[in-house]
Formats: C-alpha cells, structure tokens, sequence
C-alpha cells in the first residue's frame, strides 16, 4: 500500500459498487452518438474527424458531453439529475492503492447514489477511449491497453461496469475484428475468458455508429481490506465511426 491507511480512513463502504443501470449504460452511449454527430455536422474550426487523433477526438468528446448535453437535454435522460459530470483524465488510485495516479480517459461520475455504501470518488462510468485502424490494432491497443485495464484493477475496480469507447476506422466492426481477437491465444485468459460481445441495445441509433455491445470478464486480483476476490465485470463496447 503507497498510502499507509489509504483505504481505511473512510467510513464503511461495500465491494462491489452496486450496478449502474442498462438505462443510464445506454444513455451514456447515445450521448456518444450525439456527441459524434456533432462532430461530424458542426465540427471546431480546423478539426476533421477522419484525421483527428485520439487525443483530439477525446477532448471534444469531453467538451461536448459535459459542457452541452449535460445541460441541453438533447438526449433524454443525459442530464445533472443523474450524472454529476463528466471528467476527462482524473487521476485516480488503482485497487491497491500502488499506483495513484491512473488517467482513465472519460469518467462519467453518478448522482443520487449518496445514501449508498460506496467510494464517491470511484462511483462512475468509466471509459476508456482507443483508435482502432491501421497503426492501432484491436489486440495491442483495444485489448491489452484497453480492456485490461479493467481485469487488473487499473480501472473502475470498485464498479461492476467498464466502457470501450472505440474511433473506428477502415470499417473495422466489432464481429468481424474484436471478436476473434477476445479468444486469440494467451489474450483469452489474460482478458479474464471473455464472453462473445453481445448486442445490449435494439438498434444502432446512428449509421456511423454500431449497437452497444457487451463482454463479461473475470477479474484478476483481490479487492482491499478483506473484501475478497473482485468480482466479474461486464465491459460495453461503444464503437464510433472516423473514417
């Protein structure tokens, strides 16, 4: 522990967090819908989508969610009643308090949870946003960069929910490049035996951007203060787009 105390110096909380609901999971991703599509219709003087890169893309990502539609009300139910705000690169300490500085890239923090029994500073959608084209392949960089982050701690390790947020390029979907990559050789155990990607939602909400799909993983480590061994985590995968 980097942190003599860290985690005891808290009131009583519970492991796992309770789950966020499909409803706001959802919401959260046709936020991300809007978000690209006013990307692509109304984009900021000199940015262009097809050749942003990731950190770009993600900067107006995180301007768009939390300084309009958190406000607007243009997608129902993306609103301040249920979402705090939107941060992008908190620092936050992974589950042992060894690495205190991890920058997921967008954390959705969550209201009208306050009278339950959890870490407020680690209560959220937590995202991860990877490029997936030609210099990013799925494995190294979705996966091994991405996904992993969430099996080993790194990442929303008190939840029981994770998001992918992928910039696709080169018509790359999610069947015919994530699945195949999830059971490849060591990947499969080291991703903690994922499930097939599944379709969470009945439609696709926008031309340029797939069905939320989500995976189950196992989780590879033990929760602090005698809290057990962490439990499973449901990854959804919102898979944007930029070409």
């Amino acid at each position: 522990m980097s942190v003599p105390g860290f985690f005891t110096a808290v009131p009583d909380y519970g492991l796992p967090h309770p789950e966020v609901s499909l409803r706001l999971i959802l919401t959260a991703h046709l936020a991300l819908v809007k978000a690209f599509e006013l990307l692509r219709s109304v984009p900021p003087a000199g940015f262009l989508l097809s050749t942003a890169k990731e950190d770009d893309i993600t900067r107006q990502l995180h301007w768009i969610m939390e300084n309009r539609l958190l406000r607007s009300k243009e997608v129902a139910g993306f609103d301040t009643r249920r979402i705090k705000n939107v941060v992008r690169a908190p620092e936050v300490t992974n589950y042992d308090g060894q690495h205190p500085a991890k920058k997921p890239d967008l954390v959705l923090f969550l209201l009208k949870r306050e009278s339950l029994s959890v870490l407020r500073s680690h209560d959220g959608i937590f995202a991860e946003c990877k490029p997936v084209d030609d210099a990013h392949p799925v494995g190294t960089h979705y996966c091994d960069g991405g996904i992993k982050r969430f099996i080993n701690g790194d990442y929303a390790w008190a939840m029981q929910e994770g998001m992918l947020i992928a910039y696709a390029r080169g018509g790359r979907t999610i069947s015919k490049d994530l699945t195949p990559v999830l059971t490849s050789g060591s990947r499969y155990t080291e991703l903690g035996f994922p499930s097939a990607p599944a379709v969470v939602s009945i439609s696709r909400a926008s031309e340029n951007s797939e069905a939320l799909h989500a995976t189950q993983h196992q989780r590879l480590f033990a929760w602090p203060a005698g809290h057990g061994n962490a439990c499973a985590i449901r990854i959804f995968h919102s898979w944007h787009n930029c070409s």
